[in-house]
């Protein structure tokens, strides 16, 4: 599967393996770098979907779910042991799926790693809950598995979100069915062939794709789905709640967001001015905690923006195979067109752009979808860029007169998943992050994720946590049992 010279064919992995159907619909899938088909990508049908989820259900009735945990753990252990060996073919995938840098694919890769290994090494850690000790009574708490969950996610980390999504499910004893993005499913594929090859039972790691307009529903909306977990746009998320209404089963959802980055009058501009550009910029800003709008204090307003668009006018847009590459693609021509409309957008309510504002098609990017790195100023909080989260290498730079303004401005937003704050004054830094309204707040740093570290939104950012023990938690119920120990019972309408 690491050769992507010639289009390859996908169908779906259930407990059969890897099935190609000679029926359906399918899916072309290209590099967003150049244009070239790479697969063709079968959609699956309502029927097929059944008959991986009922697989699912048989590999936790058989196997999974009387499986010890520690040997789930050695499992899951062993599945990241075969990606790292497969590192390279991993990241060739990536590369020409996605249109991110190999660097940046190798982090993503590197990271899902460390969180299977992390999750492995949490397996047989898992503790009850005894609750209070009434005499002759024994009550406690078990946290079991919903049975088989599903996994949606975006096409911006795929060795991230297939993880992140089954190393809690998986050590918390469910079956997992992923839905892979259907611009980018190639990884997701071949991960989830290596955990098979990694000793994993078939059926406890399933994948399909499709439109998610199309399979997330069927998904979703499937009576054998004990929970759904989700990372895409509230648009999406709102369409994952309701189907999640049909059968009542929780959800866990991820849905980006408008974050800011507050500079204060102390920060160290040396260190935060080009990391607060790389947060927009990675992943050519294709990111959900790109700190895209940045605040800066008024009396150093224009020395920040004059260095912020003086270091984004150097960065060198190219081909994600060249090392000499500082930015790649978007992830496809019509993203760049929705993209480019926001800038102009935001250019026509008062923005003043001072690096970037167009796409990058000279020589050998003419047939990709690059975009150039953008730096607006002057941009109002009503400004559509100061709202909308662009999902591209754009960046907002917002005035502020003093701490509570950059507070009042920084929490004038839907969204609530992340936050960043530069600068050394204790003081300041305790009151803003006791203020944020958001599920992180990195300090000096961003970007800065660890799978013990849970993850998560506020307000239309999500609900629930990933990473840690807090997500084993949203793979799981609670069930109390409460035990009579007394030997001597009084018996109801006994006289």
């Amino acid at each position: 599967m690491a050769d992507t010279a010639k289009p390859i064919r996908l169908g779906y992995i259930g407990g059969d393996g890897m099935v190609v159907p000679d029926y359906g619909e399918w899916i072309t899938v290209v590099n967003p770098a150049t244009g070239e088909t790479l697969a063709q990508l079968h959609e699956i049908s309502a029927t097929d979907l059944d008959t991986v989820i009922d697989q699912a259900h048989d590999a936790f009735v058989a196997v999974w779910r009387s499986t010890s945990p520690d040997e789930r753990g050695r499992l899951i252990g062993r599945w990241a042991d075969c990606i790292e060996a497969h590192r390279d073919e991993l990241a060739d995938l990536e590369v020409a799926d996605v249109g991110h840098l190999r660097s940046e694919v190798l982090g993503d890769i590197d990271s899902s790693i460390r969180t299977l290994r992390y999750f492995a090494g949490m397996a047989d850690k898992i503790e009850g809950t005894t609750y209070a000790q009434v005499p002759g009574r024994l009550a406690y708490g078990l946290d079991e598995p919903f049975g088989v969950v599903a996994g949606i996610s975006p096409y911006n980390g795929n060795p991230n979100f297939v993880a992140m999504k089954s190393a809690p499910a998986l050590v918390a004893g469910n079956c997992i069915v992923h839905k892979a993005p259907e611009v980018t499913p190639l990884l997701s594929y071949r991960m989830v062939e290596l955990a098979l090859e990694s000793g994993i039972p078939p059926g406890v790691i399933s994948m399909v794709s499709g439109r998610g307009a199309v399979v997330g529903p069927m998904l979703g909306e499937h009576p054998g789905i004990g929970m759904i977990a989700f990372t895409g746009s509230p648009g999406a998320g709102r369409a994952v709640i309701g189907a999640s209404a049909r059968n009542i089963v929780p959800v866990v959802l991820e849905l980006g967001g408008k974050s800011p980055s507050i500079l204060l009058p102390d920060a160290n501009l040396e260190a935060a001015i080009p990391s607060v550009l790389h947060s927009n910029f990675v992943k050519s800003g294709q990111s959900c905690v790109a700190g895209s709008r940045i605040l800066v204090h008024e009396n150093m307003y224009d020395q920040v923006c004059a260095e912020l668009a003086s270091r984004a006018k150097s960065i060198r847009v190219g081909l994600p195979t060249l090392p000499s590459s500082q930015m790649g693609t978007l992830i496809s021509r019509e993203h760049r067109a929705r993209v480019d409309k926001l800038v102009r957008d935001g250019v026509a309510a008062g923005a003043t752009c001072l690096a970037g504002g167009a796409p990058a098609d000279d020589d050998a990017l003419a047939n990709g979808a690059f975009y150039q790195p953008t730096v607006l100023a002057d941009v109002a909080d009503d400004n559509p860029v100061a709202t909308t989260e662009a999902f591209g290498p754009v960046a907002s730079v917002l005035a502020y007169r003093d701490l509570d303004d950059a507070l009042a401005r920084a929490n004038n937003t839907d969204f609530g998943l992340s936050a960043q704050i530069w600068g050394n004054d204790a003081a300041a830094i305790q009151y803003l992050v006791g203020n944020l309204t958001a599920g992180t707040v990195w300090i000096n740093t961003y970007r800065a994720f660890h799978p013990s570290v849970p993850f998560g939104g506020m307000k239309q950012s999500g609900i629930g946590l990933e990473n840690g023990f807090a997500a084993v938690s949203m793979y799981t119920q609670r069930k109390s049992v409460v035990w009579n120990l007394s030997t001597d019972h009084t018996t109801p309408y006994d006289n």
